[in-house]
């Protein structure tokens, strides 16, 4: 089933932006009366396409069930090296997760300063609206600016339990620490890793370091892994 983005005009009634409004014409080629759906003010909505000119207008049937998880899940994601965190915006907002937070740890290589690190926001959040479209969710998560592993301790403490997945840690697992948690925050160090210092920190804010099993996993699927694993244990991936 084809998913758009769209405005809406009335109650019953939504038009496509023009950028969707060319997909729709030019590539899919979809006429009055085909089927569709509609992403709109965070809700999945079934539709038709009821006008083609001189806008595409869809007509709004039933609000969908909504696909969010239960579990609000943030990634605190170490900037990782050259495109991948394009992947990591994209899979990650397929699995599940609300926001994506970049964190600049001590042993990040990439460095994301001034207007370059807005325009790479803006290319991430672009990617998470396309992935949370074709994913079926009506909301894109939040991809946010960098922040230092200090304001990254702050914002810890407004979690209900927030994970470090950690490769010197063992025994403990996401499902030995996760007890119905509904506000968690995943944290994944860079390509060097989080330093033990940087872990102490987190320790001290109320994180807790924990295993993905005896594997070692890459920055870019670390995240993904971790996600997938919580919402798993949660019941969101029935």
């Amino acid at each position: 089933m084809h998913r758009f983005f769209a405005e809406r005009l009335d109650e019953r009634s939504a038009v496509l932006p023009p950028e969707e409004e060319a997909h729709a014409l030019r590539v899919l080629r979809l006429q009055p009366g085909d089927e569709c759906q509609a992403l709109l003010e965070d809700k999945l909505f079934a539709a038709e396409i009821a006008e083609t000119a001189p806008r595409v207008v869809l007509r709004l049937g039933d609000e969908l069930p909504s696909t969010e998880a239960s579990v609000r899940v943030t990634l605190y994601q170490g900037i990782p090296k050259g495109e991948k965190m394009d992947f990591i915006a994209q899979k990650c907002t397929e699995a599940g997760v609300e926001r994506i937070i970049p964190v600049a740890f001590s042993r990040c290589v990439a460095k994301w300063d001034g207007k370059d690190a807005a325009k790479k926001q803006a290319r991430f959040q672009r990617i998470a609206a396309e992935a949370a479209k074709q994913s079926g969710r009506a909301v894109t998560p939040e991809i946010g600016l960098p922040v230092s592993v200090t304001k990254l301790c702050q914002e810890l403490r407004d979690y209900d339990l927030a994970l470090i997945p950690w490769e010197e840690e063992s025994g403990n697992g996401i499902r030995a620490k996760w007890q119905g948690q509904k506000k968690v925050a995943v944290v994944i160090g860079p390509e060097g890793g989080i330093s033990p210092q940087e872990v102490e920190q987190m320790r001290t804010a109320g994180a807790v370091p924990v295993t993905l099993g005896p594997r070692i996993f890459r920055t870019e699927t670390a995240g993904l892994a971790a996600v997938i694993s919580l919402l798993t244990i949660s019941g969101d991936m029935e």
